[in-house]
């Protein structure tokens, strides 16, 4: 009974599947309005998701707080922004949100990207103390190019320059290689699951 049901729902999986790769290949006619339609169930279960996932995140945290588990302070900290964003968002304050955007969480990412620097610059001394080889050599070498290039000083313009090709050309095309290749990977689990060579998570 189990795998019967479980081959019913592999089967609608690849059925709506199938239908919404149709409609969007097609482009027009009334296969597209269903594609549509089952884009917004989608959209309209992610959104679920992630109200659940945060309501979860919450509970987690509250129960921390109420037990004194580790962290229960940081804790009160994440319960008590959320809290706030909420009210703000309730009251109509869309300027306060956005301050608080621009002020707390850019300026949070802001120094976490700096901190990235310094960890490639010390990955880099790690590299290079350990062994020299070639690809140790490239690698410390572009990180100067791009860290040089990105200063703001007039003797450094043909590092910004060679900064500028290098984030227009490899870097760009490296990032796009990983996009494919995250993009063949969804698609091949997807089909191992459908097909029943991998088990869900569910199961």
């Amino acid at each position: 009974m189990a795998r019967l049901g479980a081959a019913l729902a592999t089967a609608i999986a690849i059925g709506f599947g199938v239908l919404t790769l149709w409609g969007l290949l097609a482009g027009s006619g009334p296969i597209l309005s269903i594609t549509n339609f089952i884009l917004q169930l989608t959209v309209i279960t992610v959104a679920v998701t992630i109200l659940l996932g945060i309501l979860n995140l919450l509970g987690v945290h509250l129960r921390r707080i109420t037990h004194r588990q580790r962290g229960w302070v940081y804790s009160i900290v994440l319960v008590g922004s959320a809290a706030v964003v909420l009210i703000l968002w309730l009251l109509g304050a869309r300027s306060t949100n956005a301050m608080l955007l621009d002020t707390v969480e850019v300026s949070v990412e802001s120094a976490l990207a700096g901190l990235v620097v310094f960890a490639l610059v010390y990955g880099a001394y790690r590299m290079m103390r350990r062994r020299v080889t070639w690809g140790g050599i490239l690698f410390t070498v572009a990180l100067l190019i791009v860290l040089l290039g990105a200063l703001p000083v007039p003797q450094v313009a043909v590092l910004t320059e060679l900064r500028e090709w290098m984030l227009a050309v490899p870097v760009s095309a490296g990032a796009r290689g990983i996009l494919l290749g995250i993009a063949l990977a969804t698609v091949v689990t997807g089909v191992r699951v459908l097909i029943g060579q991998d088990r869900s998570y569910r199961e």
